[in-house]
């Protein structure tokens, strides 16, 4: 219920009319009267609130002496407000794109509390159109896992490495598989996310509100988290006796050619 009203009012139903509309799937059909007696909304913002709902119809008022109120089922409320947000988002791309602006060169931003971490990790994922690279941990990469798959129907190359156990059909995994709980109690939650070579996010995975992270696009940033990310599948297949050279190289290829600087200095 908690989880429900929450997600509601992020969508932008006030606290009222979530908890209504929750009450009502509960209890219908039902008379103003009764909602205004059970489901814990002030009496004098029932009616305008009963009003709102069926305004945006999220409520159907049943004919009869006294009305009474049924819900639209879960799936059709869920399905209008992706149609109402689309349409949204659509207008703000379209006037955004009107303003004709450039953005910054490179851009740089902090990220505070868990949920900001994870709703940006998932834009990031989503928005990758060549490759997605990630360092870790389960219940994280659990979180991701929708929006991974996605990317992986589109063809886009999913790359993982995890001290944990982590699975995903389609994607390259590197995997230690050490239980989190008891790797938990050494290290903290971290994440590396790098999209399309180009932009990444790094920092803190806790479930705090005070937990931080990184999202940017400089260069000099990307590569040392992705130097990180390449060390570390190196070292697992050192460790396992697993070939990593092909990932490494596809991972390695705009960065520093140091081998081939190495060759040239020998045979001098």
């Amino acid at each position: 219920m908690d989880r429900a009203l929450k997600s509601m009012q992020q969508l932008g139903f006030t606290a009222s009319e979530a908890r209504i509309y929750l009450w009502l799937l509960r209890h219908h059909p039902a008379t103003g009267y009764e909602v205004a007696a059970r489901s814990g909304v002030p009496r004098s913002a029932v009616y305008h609130t009963l009003g709102r709902l069926a305004g945006m119809g999220v409520i159907a008022a049943v004919s009869g002496k006294p009305a009474r109120y049924v819900p639209i089922a879960p799936d059709k409320l869920v399905n209008l407000m992706a149609a109402r947000h689309k349409g949204v988002l659509d207008d703000l791309e379209q006037s955004l794109r009107a303003l004709d602006v450039q953005p910054a060169e490179a851009s740089t931003a902090t990220l505070v509390g868990y949920g900001a971490v994870m709703d940006q990790a998932k834009a990031l994922v989503s928005q990758s159109k060549k490759s997605v690279v990630a360092s870790l941990w389960a219940r994280e990469a659990k979180a991701l896992a929708p929006a991974l798959r996605a990317r992986l129907r589109r063809s886009v190359e999913v790359i993982l490495f995890s001290f944990t156990p982590v699975a995903l059909e389609g994607a390259e995994v590197f995997s230690y598989g050490l239980p989190e709980d008891g790797l938990a109690r050494e290290w903290q939650h971290k994440l590396i996310i790098i999209s399309d070579l180009g932009r990444v996010l790094v920092g803190g995975a806790e479930e705090t509100d005070d937990n931080r992270a990184v999202i940017t696009d400089e260069t000099t940033l990307v590569e040392m988290a992705l130097s990180n990310l390449v060390l570390d599948i190196t070292l697992f297949g050192q460790r396992h006796g697993v070939e990593t050279s092909t990932v490494v190289t596809r991972l390695t290829t705009h960065m520093a050619p140091v081998d081939e600087l190495l060759r040239a200095k020998r045979t001098k």
